[in-house]
């Protein structure tokens, strides 16, 4: 693509951002500042059409981005400018570094990133997969129901309210907690899962009930770690005009909903480098096709523990969120790592 074709294109999709609408040439044109014609402005127009990186809307004569273009747009048509200093230390104010309790820190800061871009924030709450399970506890409540508490080695303590299909007493469920740390004390909670897994294929005959209730229970909770994440500013798109209450819009929110989906797509950004991108159909998700995800991993010592980032229409302004999304990441980490991670 030669430079007057990346000038309109950069100038199109800039347009189309800001106002929502098809650009057209003569306007394109006008606002391109090239010394050129409205004829010649059609003629690249048509060559960018015939490349994939914009496309005419019903009758429309303008032309607006397809994914394609917004892509390029990323990748060579912007420069992303890191956040200021005073910029950052307001961030890390109102993300709440002064609060001692991580949940805390992380519903804040998706409120926040919710309401600076006014669109849907996640956090992908940190999976304590590679820490090591100290041990467990299960106590009866209620008819039904047990607490199932466990620490880790980082002294990270999660308590989660189970129920189960007949009421087991204490003396049991002291015996299934015995058999549990027994059996899986002090070994990664990633392995834990997986040995229960394998564990649970065993015919319940090998088995008595009391070691099916541990390993029922034990990974009925540590399972419910793998799906933590936080959701704020849903609401944000029914600001969009071309959004609200649409189908798209529906099939996204019934997405965000369920998790399970979105949950696997953060997991495989944790090990990013960097900021990373998924413009229209590039998640894989059917759902997403007309929508752009900004994420960016955040570390806790050191470590990735997490992914952080932002949800919306592909018009969405890339220059200003794409730093806004990384720094917050950044500064999530350190405020993180002063704290403790909390539960999902």
């Amino acid at each position: 693509m030669d430079d007057r074709a990346r000038h309109l294109l950069k100038s199109l999709i800039e347009q189309h951002i800001s106002s929502g609408h098809p650009v057209g040439s003569r306007q394109l044109a006008k606002d391109a500042g090239l010394a050129i014609s409205a004829a010649t402005v059609r003629n690249v127009v048509a060559d960018l059409e015939d490349a994939g990186y914009v496309v005419a809307p019903h009758t429309s004569a303008g032309r607006i981005p397809t994914p394609l273009g917004y892509r390029f747009f990323v990748d060579s048509l912007i420069h992303v400018t890191p956040l200021s200093g005073s910029f950052q230390r307001m961030l890390l104010q109102r993300i709440g570094a002064h609060l001692p309790d991580a949940e805390e820190v992380l519903q804040a800061t998706t409120a926040m990133l919710s309401e600076l871009t006014h669109l849907v924030s996640f956090i992908r709450v940190p999976k304590r997969a590679h820490q090591i399970l100290r041990h467990v506890d299960f106590i009866a409540l209620r008819e039904n129901e047990v607490l199932a508490i466990f620490v880790t080695d980082r002294g990270e303590v999660e308590n989660r309210l189970l129920r189960t299909e007949s009421p087991l007493s204490p003396s049991v469920l002291t015996q299934a907690a015995n058999f549990f740390n027994a059996s899986y004390g002090g070994r990664p909670l990633q392995e834990v899962i997986a040995q229960l897994e394998e564990d649970l294929l065993r015919s319940r005959a090998e088995m008595d009930q009391i070691l099916r209730n541990a390993m029922e229970l034990g990974k009925e909770m540590l399972m419910a770690d793998q799906q933590g994440m936080m959701v704020d500013g849903e609401l944000q798109l029914l600001d969009i005009p071309d959004l609200a209450d649409g189908p798209r819009l529906r099939e996204l929110l019934r997405t965000i909903r369920q998790k399970r989906e979105l949950v696997m797509l953060l997991d495989g950004c944790v090990q990013s480098s960097s900021v990373r991108l998924f413009i229209g159909g590039e998640s894989g998700l059917a759902p997403l096709s007309d929508f752009t995800l900004v994420s960016a991993p955040y570390h806790v010592d050191g470590e990735p523990v997490g992914v952080i980032g932002v949800l919306g229409p592909l018009r969405m302004p890339y220059p200003e969120i794409i730093p806004l999304v990384d720094g917050t990441a950044r500064l999530l980490g350190q405020a993180l790592s002063r704290t403790s991670l909390p539960s999902p």
